[in-house]
């Protein structure tokens, strides 16, 4: 995962406000706290028998302590109900994780078949059709800039990155043509799609900071030579070594 860059520093970043989910709210939490409900309501229920002979005095006049038992019925019965409600809020979630994880799986499917299309482009057509507007170079920096997004995405959604990270990087982003000619085609598309309200924050963030881009050109200067690479002119010996010397 890149680091956001260093000239971005969070108080130069605006960016919307979004509460930090509390840990109680948490899934885990709340699981925990279902068990430890369901084990301390099971707990009292087996250990009640032997609290009434202590109701009783310490006597053993079994047909009051019978009577005991009954008013004490109604608590049996609240305690084992709680028992009910924290059986179902885990069931409720577990389902809550497998269907996070089909999701999650869903996207690596999706990240796969878009990886696919990158390495061959004879399969980019099968993505909208042919495409006048775009070259092959921009469909799959396109596509390679969709699965940065969709990362992202999956990792703001477990909270892995913050608001200040997102921004940051988007601001690096959409310095470059290539991420402002993607998010123009595509953010109609991502923000009326966005499900949770993690994930519609998350857009938000990345349309202002798309937003405050445009209020400068993009960068033009070249990249720094790459072997390797088709189209670009490796660098000379005599510039390296010039350069080599100046840094010393």
């Amino acid at each position: 995962m890149t680091s956001p860059p260093a000239d971005s520093s969070p108080s130069t970043v605006q960016v919307p406000r979004l509460r930090p989910r509390p840990w109680y709210r948490s899934r885990a939490a709340t699981l925990a706290l279902a068990v430890v409900a369901i084990v301390g309501a099971m707990g009292l229920v087996v250990v009640s028998p032997l609290a009434l002979p202590a109701l009783d005095g310490g006597g053993e006049d079994w047909e009051r302590i019978g009577n005991i038992a009954q008013a004490y019925g109604a608590v049996s019965a609240l305690l084992s109900g709680l028992a009910v409600v924290g059986v179902a809020a885990s069931l409720v979630l577990q389902a809550r994780e497998a269907k996070a994880a089909r999701a999650q799986n869903g996207r690596a499917l999706h990240m796969e078949l878009m990886k696919l299309a990158m390495e061959n482009p004879e399969y980019l057509d099968c993505w909208g059709g042919p495409d006048s507007s775009r070259t092959v170079l921009l469909r799959r920096q396109h596509l390679y800039v969709n699965l940065v997004l969709s990362h992202w995405e999956v990792s703001y959604e477990l909270g892995n990155i913050t608001d200040h990270w997102v921004a940051a990087t988007a601001d690096e982003l959409f310095a470059g043509e290539v991420g402002r000619s993607f998010w123009a085609r595509a953010r109609a598309s991502r923000i009326a799609t966005a499900k949770t309200r993690r994930s519609r924050h998350l857009q938000q963030i990345i349309d202002s900071r798309y937003e405050h881009a445009l209020l400068t050109p993009p960068r033009t200067a070249p990249a720094l030579p790459d072997l390797g690479v088709s189209g670009v002119t490796p660098p000379r010996v005599g510039d390296s070594e010039s350069s080599a010397r100046t840094d010393t």
